[in-house]
């Protein structure tokens, strides 16, 4: 399969394809549609942003649909309201030529014209978990009977929170479907989650998984927190024709670094989860039509985002999950063109930095901040080359002309082009003339020994305690904790990887089982420390036992410790950020109406016999929602 043409594909989808100026698929579009199209095994396909993933999926979808069924024959489930809108638009371009209705169902947009748009009977339905869920819920989405179904970005949705939601539209669906899952990376919730749902697949991978694309490189800026801001100004004014994304952790965050790029006279908007629906989509339409230069966003407001121009990347801040970097990315040096994702960090921050080299399998290139007279001769050149190629295209007043020549006719050549450029560069001479050094040199650390094959240092032994950064502690805390609980002995601290909810900490094996008992029951603040081995560490001891112990332990006064208490997390459709909510979903309905999971397929008008049931375990998720 060399071309659209050569795939096989139905002459009106490759004719709708040709009309957006397509002719040769892409690596994953090729992979993809040739095994669709040979196959009705389930699939796993991994591929960064930008590579033609949509196209990938829907092309032998649309190939394979029955023009004279009237039930809904493939689900495509995405993270954002974005990008739910964006597949349905590619989704209705290449079957432009064709018979097929495709709704797209989100949050933020009223249900009722939704339903509205079920209600006359679309063969394909995009939607947010969240939506599509409410929809089936009211029975105005029936699932039942599909044929495909589509996890688009599955890693992102699960990292958003959507878990839930998954498991129940999961369950609504029959068990001989097709399931296709696409994803950048493969987190361990998605592996769950493809285990579970997904039957004997086959993967594919257009590059290597969790890397970033070939034509990104990355830069490294090593700064003083107190100059991260600074820094990204110089280095925006040092790339006058930047067009790209901040990234930043927190919605506060985001709203101050926008605040001060406006008040410093640049294009900027920020995106995040406190503007209204209404308020997200002007600033991307902003932003699209190039309105803006730079828009400063949350990891989650950006999801969904597809601009394939966007020369960089800013990232104020190392991501704590690596996974989030080759996301953010993966924004830029898309569609074939090149891009540059930049990290602005401290210097104590090089352990995380070679561990995103680790995961990307490219090396960052550490370049100084700009200086000021850098900068400055960087301006000017801009102003000359704009002066060069500006267009006049009105008449200037005769009187006003010979005025102005009078005026400035004591002025030569020199002098006169001296004063535009000054007049032109002004803020920025000013701003910079004379500017400090503000680089910082990184701290060296040391690099630990070979690690075993269960994940240890040789001479150290994995303690897991469930305290991450989101119970606010760090390394040196947990260091002094151990400290603390192990008075009198010195005992050597190996590596520390931290995450969300738990952290692992390599320490010196002939201490490592007192460690973990002791560790157990410990408080820091108003958590209370659950420590344990690894399952499979051959450790039965010490440490088990206490872990069990503390399974049953609680705080004064009753309540659980807030260590073992995890709040459910829950996500609009509007892209905002996660909120906690202590809330439970309504119970669901068990009242299904059942199907015949032996119930033969065709392909119909658009292509060969489908086969019969593919015959898989009565195990797996399907028909009936189980009761709660």
């Amino acid at each position: 399969m060399e071309t659209f043409k050569d795939s096989g594909l139905h002459p009106q989808i490759v004719k709708g394809v040709e009309a957006l100026g397509f002719v040769e698929p892409t690596p994953i579009q090729k992979m993809s549609i040739e095994h669709l199209l040979e196959n009705t095994t389930d699939l796993i396909a991994f591929a960064q942003t930008g590579t033609g993933k949509t196209a990938a999926f829907s092309l032998p979808i649309l190939h394979q649909l029955e023009e004279d069924v009237q039930h809904v024959q493939a689900i495509i489930l995405a993270p954002t309201r974005e990008l739910c809108l964006q597949i349905a638009t590619d989704i209705e371009s290449y079957s432009k030529f064709m018979p097929v209705k495709v709704t797209a169902v989100y949050g933020g947009a009223p249900i009722t014209k939704q339903i509205k748009e079920l209600q006359q009977r679309p063969q394909i339905v995009v939607g947010t978990p969240g939506r599509t869920l409410d929809l089936i819920d009211r029975r105005k989405l029936r699932i039942e009977n599909v044929q495909f179904l589509v996890l688009d970005e599955a890693d992102e949705m699960l990292s958003m929170g959507f878990q839930d939601e998954l498991d129940a539209i999961l369950a609504n669906t029959p068990e001989y479907k097709q399931t296709l899952c696409y994803s950048a990376t493969m987190p361990d919730g998605m592996k769950k989650l493809t285990k579970k749902y997904l039957h004997d697949p086959k993967e594919i991978s257009a590059g290597k998984r969790n890397i970033s694309a070939s034509n990104v490189s990355h830069e490294l800026y090593v700064v003083s927190a107190k100059h991260t801001y600074e820094a990204m100004r110089r280095i925006m004014d040092f790339n006058p024709n930047m067009y790209g994304i901040v990234f930043c952790r927190t919605r506060r965050e985001t709203q101050s670094i926008a605040e001060k790029l406006i008040t410093d006279g640049y294009r900027a908007e920020a995106l995040h989860g406190d503007l209204s629906q209404a308020q997200r989509d002007e600033v991307m339409n902003r932003f699209r039509k190039r309105k803006l230069n730079v828009m400063v966003a949350t990891d989650v407001a950006a999801r969904g985002i597809d601009v394939n121009e966007l020369t960089h990347v800013i990232n104020v801040n190392i991501p704590d999950d690596p996974e989030v970097y080759v996301h953010r990315s993966g924004r830029t040096g898309r569609a074939g063109s090149s891009g540059i994702s930049i990290v602005i960090t401290h210097g104590r921050n090089m352990r995380k930095v070679k561990n995103l080299e680790r995961i990307i399998g490219k090396e960052f290139e550490q370049k100084k901040v700009p200086s000021g007279e850098a900068i400055c001769e960087i301006k000017i050149g801009q102003a000359i080359d704009e002066l060069v190629d500006f267009e006049f295209a009105n008449e200037l007043d005769p009187m006003l002309l010979n005025s102005a020549m009078d005026k400035l006719a004591h002025l030569s050549k020199g002098e006169l082009i001296e004063r535009f450029l000054g007049h032109e560069t002004s803020l920025i001479l000013s701003r910079y003339r004379g500017a400090r050094d503000i680089n910082e040199q990184p701290k060296k650390f040391k690099e630990h020994g070979p690690r075993k094959s269960g994940g240890e240092e040789e001479g150290f032994k994995s303690i897991v305690v469930n305290l991450g950064y989101r119970q606010n502690v760090n390394p040196s805390r947990l260091i002094g904790l151990i400290n603390d609980s192990m008075e009198g002995k010195k005992i050597r601290i190996g590596k520390i990887d931290m995450d969300k909810t738990f952290t692992r900490i390599d320490v010196e094996e002939r201490f490592a089982v007192e460690v973990a008992v002791r560790l157990n029951g410990a408080k820091t603040g108003s958590y209370v420390v659950n420590a344990y081995f690894e399952e499979g560490s051959g450790y039965s001891g010490g440490a088990s036992g206490a872990k069990r112990r503390q399974k049953r332990e609680r705080i004064p006064g009753g309540k659980k410790s807030r260590s073992d208490y995890h709040p459910k997390k829950r996500r609009d459709d509007k892209g905002g950020d996660f909120r906690g909510s202590d809330e439970r979903r309504p119970r669901r309905r068990d009242d299904r109406p059942s199907f015949d999971s032996d119930r033969s397929r065709s392909r119909g008008k658009y292509g060969g016999a489908r086969g019969e049931n593919r015959g898989r375990s009565k195990g797996k998720p399907g028909g009936k929602r189980n009761k709660k």
